[in-house]
């Protein structure tokens, strides 16, 4: 009951933020696409035909898109309020509706109330489940041609995990989709490619099973394995107390599950409910492009960095 509560504030934030993460998305799109095409051109293509094998490789856009849309929105809620603003205009050609305009009016002021106080905890506390949301930092990449902050190669993350004296610890997080199959039943289905240290560095344990172990994120297609939601194990698995050591194919290939998120817990990826997370060695699984961990001209990765205790962002 509780997991699902918390999943519908995280999809109200999203209505109030719909400009930023429609922008995100565009640009997190191109950049995968932008990859994949500098990628196709090293192996020999044309741009043009680098562009059309990128394109086929990542699929329709549009329709990934619709299938963030509606997995990060509320989209009952959205034609409600379109319904709701077509309702006002009729109101104001009859006048003897005004009381009952009125009394919608208080209604909603009192909903608004209410929802804005979930959503003042959500912006404050916007990752659930995770202590000392205060020291965690993103970190971003510059370059010569983008001076703004640019996702990192897997490289880079390696040379930051060595490097950062500042760092409690530093670790990786990529939203990724997928087609996840049971029985007869498919559905498209969000989730995370993260490093192994990952459930450690935000002090995230499963209730079932365990995380990713060290070297897990390692090695090209190496390590097969998942973490599911909680949310996920109780909806389509029905709370199986035997989960860990049964196998589901995600894009393709079977992987054993290991672990079940506790209750509560969404990823890190604000507005956002991620059902799956796989460790870095599997992304030439979920990512186009081919296999990124050894190129430190593939920028792909999103890092973050818990920062000791006493360090501030400044």
């Amino acid at each position: 009951m509780r997991e699902g509560f918390g999943a519908l504030l995280h999809r109200i934030a999203a209505l109030f933020r719909r400009r930023r993460l429609e922008k995100d998305l565009d640009d997190e799109l191109r950049s995968h696409l932008e990859m994949a095409i500098e990628l196709n051109v090293r192996k020999g293509m044309s741009p043009a035909d680098a562009r059309r094998e990128a394109l086929r490789s990542f699929g329709g856009v549009e329709q990934t898109k619709e299938i963030y849309r509606d997995q990060r929105g509320l989209p009952m809620i959205e034609t409600t309020l379109q319904d709701l603003r077509f309702g006002l205009r009729m109101l104001r050609r009859s006048p003897g509706f005004s009381i009952l305009a009125i009394l919608c009016l208080t209604l909603g002021i009192g909903a608004n109330a209410a929802v804005f106080s979930w959503i003042e905890g959500i912006l404050f506390r916007p990752y659930p489940a995770v202590a000392h949301q205060e020291r965690l930092v993103a970190i971003g990449g510059t370059s010569r041609d983008e001076p703004r902050g640019t996702p990192l190669s897997w490289p880079d993350f390696q040379d930051l995990q060595r490097s950062c004296t500042l760092c409690e610890t530093v670790f990786v997080s990529k939203i990724t989709g997928t087609t996840l199959s049971i029985g007869d039943r498919a559905e498209r289905t969000t989730g995370s490619i993260v490093s192994a240290n990952y459930f450690d560095a935000i002090g995230v344990h499963p209730i079932l099973g365990r995380g990713f172990l060290p070297g897990e994120d390692i090695g090209q297609s190496a390590h097969p394995v998942a973490v599911i939601s909680y949310q996920l194990w109780q909806g389509r698995f029905r709370g199986d107390p035997q989960i860990v050591g049964r196998t589901q194919r995600l894009n393709g290939v079977m992987h054993t599950i290991v672990g079940v998120a506790r209750e509560g817990f969404y990823g890190t990826f604000v507005g956002w409910s991620m059902n799956f997370w796989v460790p870095a060695s599997m992304e030439d699984i979920f990512e186009s492009g081919g296999y990124k961990l050894e190129d430190r001209g593939a920028r792909w990765i999103e890092a973050y960095a818990r920062l000791k205790p006493g360090v501030t962002q400044q």
